[in-house]
């Protein structure tokens, strides 16, 4: 699902639907699922290049997922939808006004874990231990890492606590780059990743796979072409109002019922339970892999 929050910041899904041959591109995917680009080029009647860019711009917005696949006559760009809703909140509720104070918590720096394979971690210049041996994410050189990987299990992390003496939290934010965790690799391989902060459920992210069809931007050159290249990035909130991932409410937990005070713990936990209805495993990136060079950004808005 698509969700803006602000409709001005759909400026990029609003160009890609402003095109006829584009509209009949999503139509297509719609009714007959995994489409190639020489379908499309003919079913339009249009060139292949021409073709290319229409697929880039709904790629661009968001709207389809593009994977390669290997057959008898080459390589293939196949095209899938990404989304299966778009909504555009005319009304939503202005941003939380106060003073915003950020953290950013490196992806190795976990306090705690459980993880079962297929699981690993790797900093930028190489694997740490073994693929597949949970002991390895006890090294000590795991506080480098920049990506790690499960098949299912959790791992927890010490956030900062920046709430100022004299100050209310209103509002507390996480941002990170996550996917699902395939054997192999799959691009269609669903995983429910739940999201919880001091014991309390935020709600529960379905990742519809694990990305392969091309590099992340900021991975090393060694980096193996057949594990996770990079993941999407979500959001999750929780304020007065609820939890939310992604502007859509996914729970009744507010930032009262997380009970953090000036100098408290605040633990966030990364899950994916043994009993999970997709139970698709977790790949999450950070410093020097994927798309965003980045960790688990905080920010906390406080008055």
């Amino acid at each position: 699902m698509i969700y803006l929050k602000d409709f001005k910041q759909g400026k990029i899904l609003y160009e890609a639907l402003d095109s006829e041959v584009r509209l009949g591109i999503l139509d297509e995917l719609l009714h007959k699922g995994e489409l190639n680009l020489a379908y499309f080029a003919k079913r339009f009647d249009v060139s292949n290049g021409a073709i290319t860019a229409h697929v880039k711009k709904l790629h661009a917005a968001g709207l389809i997922d593009i994977s390669t696949s290997s057959g008898v006559r080459g390589t293939q760009k196949i095209c899938s939808l990404a989304t299966d809703k778009i909504i555009v909140d005319l009304v939503s509720r202005p941003q939380t006004e106060g003073r915003v104070e950020s953290a950013h918590i490196d992806i190795g720096h976990y306090a705690d874990y459980f993880v079962h394979p297929t699981c690993g971690l790797a900093t930028k210049e190489h694997v740490v231990g073994r693929f597949d041996d949970p002991a390895c994410f006890s090294y000590p050189e795991r506080i480098k890492a920049g990506i790690l990987w499960l098949g299912y299990g959790y791992v927890e992390y010490l956030v900062p606590n920046y709430l100022p003496t004299d100050g209310s939290l209103e509002e507390l934010q996480f941002s990170l780059e996550i996917a699902s965790e395939a054997p192999g690799y799959a691009t269609f391989y669903p995983s429910d990743i739940h999201f919880a902060v001091n014991g309390h459920e935020l709600g529960i992210y379905t990742s519809k796979g694990e990305y392969n069809d091309r590099a992340g931007t900021c991975n090393p050159s060694w980096w193996y072409g057949n594990l996770g290249q990079y993941g999407k990035k979500v959001i999750v909130t929780v304020n007065r109002e609820g939890s939310f991932i992604g502007g859509v409410k996914t729970s009744d937990t507010t930032v009262d019922e997380l009970n953090i005070k000036t100098g408290s713990r605040i633990r966030l936990r990364i899950s994916v339970p043994d009993d999970a209805e997709n139970r698709g495993g977790f790949t999450l990136f950070g410093r020097g892999f994927g798309d965003y060079d980045e960790g688990i950004v905080c920010n906390f808005i406080c008055k």
